[in-house]
């Protein structure tokens, strides 16, 4: 079997060839991958206007143009020299096809570039053919009389699409710990925290109520400490809604939907300021236990719990 690159007399790659295939790696195929979202936004205006009858008839003219992307990517590579030009071109256009619906479908937040997904669909397009070309080329240099021809670039792209919702989900959790760090660093009101050591902070949103943080436990069930905005809030407030019942505590109340444990611990701090602890899904811990774990954060403890949330393993 061939190599994808022409081999000079002195049994090197030709610079021309290799310059066509960066070439159209770097340009030509992320140029390509936007047609697919183009297409989308195209049939959605199509939809929207009534007029979706006409997506049938984009049917051929969809498939011609993918066919003539890959003809001139062939052409441009034939060119040139390059060996297995028609293999590497359709390799070529149809990864530019299948990055867009990959990113789209399967990895959202494989975004690697800041500037919106169309960017990122190019770069990574970019980035999987160039790596997947690129290790076909290398593949020049191996010892032996055989060369995999362009069996190389088709494992490399192959293993690189299945890569991306991985990527995704590393992703996902990089900017949710960084939302997360810039919520409480943000928040304009004292924070209670849960100090105790078999709770870990995981995670902090924003809800109706404040700002609530999200602790796991050693088997990994969640507890929810949410701190109230309002001070003016009662703390039975939603206690003479149907099917709830209050039990209160003094300084706590605790609220039942059911016979069963409590699904909420409301607890009144020294400041005045509301606190109320919830379990996630699953069974529920010891919420009185816990509750004798809250105090106010301390100088300077926003930095920390940020650090702490972007330590974590991405979830």
């Amino acid at each position: 079997m061939d190599g994808v690159l022409p081999r000079a007399p002195t049994g090197r790659p030709r610079i021309a060839a290799v310059g066509a295939v960066l070439t159209l790696c770097l340009v030509g195929a992320p140029l390509m991958s936007l047609f697919p979202p183009a297409l989308w936004e195209f049939s959605r205006a199509l939809t929207l206007s009534d007029a979706g009858m006409g997506l049938f008839l984009l049917t051929p003219v969809v498939t011609g143009v993918v066919l003539l992307m890959a003809w001139l990517a062939d052409r441009w590579l034939a060119g040139f020299g390059v060996v297995h030009a028609l293999t590497c071109s359709v390799l070529v256009t149809g990864t530019a096809m299948a990055v867009p619906v990959v990113v789209s479908f399967l990895a959202p937040d494989a975004a690697l570039l800041p500037g919106g997904p169309n960017v990122n669909i190019a770069f990574l397009t970019g980035l999987i053919t160039t790596l997947g070309l690129g290790s076909a080329m290398l593949a020049a240099w191996l010892p032996g009389d055989r060369s995999p021809g362009a069996l190389p670039a088709v494992a490399v792209v192959f293993v690189l699409l299945l890569l991306l919702p991985a990527l995704s989900e590393v992703m996902r959790g990089r900017t949710a710990a960084e939302r997360a760090g810039e919520l409480i660093r943000g928040y304009g009101r004292p924070i209670t925290v849960l100090d105790h050591p078999d709770w870990t902070l995981a995670a902090a949103h924003r809800t109706h109520r404040g700002l609530r943080l999200t602790y796991l436990g050693g088997g990994g069930a969640p507890l929810y400490v949410v701190t109230w905005d309002s001070v003016s809030e009662e703390i039975t407030q939603g206690c003479d809604y149907p099917g709830t019942r209050c039990v209160d505590g003094g300084d706590t109340v605790a609220v039942h939907h059911s016979d069963a444990a409590p699904a909420e611990l409301r607890v009144a701090m020294d400041d005045g300021r509301i606190v109320s602890l919830s379990p996630g899904c699953g069974a529920a811990d010891d919420l009185a236990v816990a509750a004798e774990h809250l105090r106010p954060e301390s100088p300077g403890e926003r930095d920390l719990l940020a650090e702490d949330l972007s330590s974590l393993p991405w979830r």
